[in-house]
């Protein structure tokens, strides 16, 4: 079994999605822009939840959890007023940059692509200059949930502060 379905089949066994992982079906979500807010909404449940990755998977229905394939390519060039590669757009509208990391497998003879993303550390994940978060299933903007806030920061500087020995 590849590393696709391993990490598919961890998170179907949740049963709903979390503040760590989201389902897409086909290319629902493929613009530049919302797969940034969502890396961002990821990067930080994970850091809540205290899991080191957020997960975005393509080709999943998002109710039934089956398997539907997907056509989303993240190797594509995004159009602007210059080309520009998919993932390096959102690397550069990343702050603080992180080294997430998109695979592809077929399962049951269907196309998946997972978007792995590191949890956030040191501080919140921004794109674009604002944070997000996922509250359940849903993405929001986290200056909107000033509770989640002050958590989230006392949980990355809990990572960070030195250990008493």
């Amino acid at each position: 079994m590849g590393q696709v379905t391993e990490v598919l089949k961890r998170c179907l066994s949740y049963g709903e999605e979390t503040e760590w992982f989201e389902y897409k079906q086909g290319t629902a979500v493929s613009k530049p822009d919302e797969v940034g807010e969502y890396i961002s909404a990821l990067s930080n449940g994970a850091a809540m939840s205290g899991e080191p990755f957020g997960y975005m998977f393509w080709g999943v229905h998002n109710k039934t959890h089956e398997l539907t394939g997907t056509k989303f390519n993240y190797q594509k060039d995004i159009a602007d007023d210059k080309s520009e590669p998919f993932q390096h757009y959102l690397n550069r509208n990343l702050s603080p940059k992180l080294s997430f990391q998109f695979d592809e497998d077929l399962i049951d003879g269907k196309r998946v692509v997972v978007l792995k993303i590191p949890a956030a550390h040191g501080y919140p994940t921004a794109y674009k200059g604002e944070c997000y978060i996922r509250i359940g299933s849903s993405k929001e903007e986290l200056k909107r949930y000033p509770e989640r806030e002050t958590a989230l920061f006392q949980i990355l500087n809990e990572k960070t502060s030195p250990t008493d020995k």
